[in-house]
């Protein structure tokens, strides 16, 4: 088997052990396929987006976290969203 395949067939167990243990999952063997590829897709989608993130972090090109800037931008957008409707 090679290094892709296993590391594959460990992910999708490891998907699988994480579902079942939430215990209110009622899947067959295709639908368990099926979700765990969605669930790959996710992943991928978001290592694309936050890569320019990541690769700004590895070039240094960092600054401490504004969390009172984030939390007022937020804010803005709430009252612009109800304002729009």
């Amino acid at each position: 088997m090679t290094g892709t395949k296993f590391a594959t067939i460990h992910a999708f167990y490891r998907f699988l052990g994480r579902r079942l243990d939430g215990g209110d999952v009622d899947w067959t063997p295709e639908q368990s396929v099926r979700e765990f590829r969605l669930y790959q897709e996710e992943v991928a989608r978001f290592l694309r987006e936050t890569e320019p993130a990541v690769a700004e972090s590895r070039r240094g090109d960092t600054r401490p976290l504004d969390v009172d800037a984030v939390m007022l931008r937020v804010q803005q957008r709430l009252r612009q969203q109800v304002g729009d409707r």
